[in-house]
């Protein structure tokens, strides 16, 4: 079961956006705690990527696209075993962590990396645990001190695919990073490691980043892509006028925006900024760093 944060964050729908599908359209009917706060199935995630999909990507009004879903269009279920299979790791990693065990952490994450392929233990094992550290700490089950250990090990982990993953330098070089303030760092980390997948040679600058030295870093490192990500609406107009500085010194410059806080912000009207890629990373690829059709 899923928090609306963690649906939000996971699917890149603002939170008042979700209540809004589900209060004006009956989009999905999540279940209750005790303290009143909305849990969400699988079953529930997998509804609301469909209605984004049609919403986002195929340009269909919400309306339109609840009416297709109402009359049986086949909002994709995850089956029980896919969402089960990784169940034990997730909790036995959870356990280990929080117990601030390293060597008995490693070892259930270096089985975990034997078993499924890297990306498959990011998004269902990692990043789950992740969240529910985010969660247990909030609600004070866990110390800050285990919170702390606890992320810094899963982004260790992640940085050490970003190192060893080949690069073809032949394709663009990208740079990701956070801007200042901005410290959810996970989604541009498993982006990155998406293109660095693909090839790409991908300069990792992390959370917290300023913005004074990154042009000159740009021209330095001869970056052809920059990747924000941000779930801080704040930081937005800054962002905006950074990047048409870059694209006047540099027009050949892209930039990919995203982050929970997007939808609801405003954008630039620009070929050279691609904002919410939704869930077909592999199309966005294609058309927006090769300009290639899926």
């Amino acid at each position: 079961m899923y928090s609306i944060k963690q649906v939000s964050e996971l699917l890149d729908i603002p939170a008042v956006t979700i209540r809004a599908w589900e209060n004006r359209y009956n989009v999905v009917t999540p279940t209750r705690t005790e303290g009143g706060h909305r849990l969400y199935s699988e079953k529930d995630v997998e509804t609301l990527k469909w209605i984004k999909t049609k919403v986002h990507e195929k340009n269909m009004k919400i309306s339109d696209a609840v009416r297709l879903l109402q009359e049986g269009a086949p909002a994709p279920a995850t089956p029980p075993s896919d969402s089960n299979k990784y169940e034990e790791l997730t909790q036995k990693l959870y356990i280990k962590l929080i117990s601030l065990d390293t060597h008995e952490a490693n070892q259930i994450a270096d089985l975990a990396f034997s078993l499924y392929d890297y990306e498959e233990v990011f998004h269902h094992i990692l990043v789950k645990v992740l969240y529910k550290v985010g969660d247990e700490w909030e609600n004070g089950s866990i110390s800050v001190a285990q919170e702390h250990f606890s992320s810094q090990f899963i982004i260790n982990r992640c940085t050490q695919f970003l190192r060893i993953l080949p690069v073809n330098p032949a394709l663009p070089k990208v740079m990701a990073f956070c801007p200042e303030g901005e410290h959810h760092q996970i989604g541009l980390m498993i982006f990155s490691l998406f293109l660095k997948k693909k090839g790409n040679e991908v300069i990792y600058l992390g959370p917290n980043t300023p913005l004074e030295g990154l042009a000159d870093l740009i021209k330095m490192k001869n970056i052809s892509v920059v990747a924000i990500s941000m779930t801080n609406p704040a930081p937005v107009k800054t962002m905006e006028s950074w990047i048409q500085s870059c694209l006047e010194m540099n027009p050949a410059l892209k930039f990919i925006v995203g982050g929970s806080c997007i939808h609801d912000c405003s954008k630039l009207e620009s070929k050279s900024v691609s904002y919410s890629l939704g869930f077909d990373w592999d199309e966005w690829y294609n058309s927006f760093m090769h300009g290639k059709k899926a």
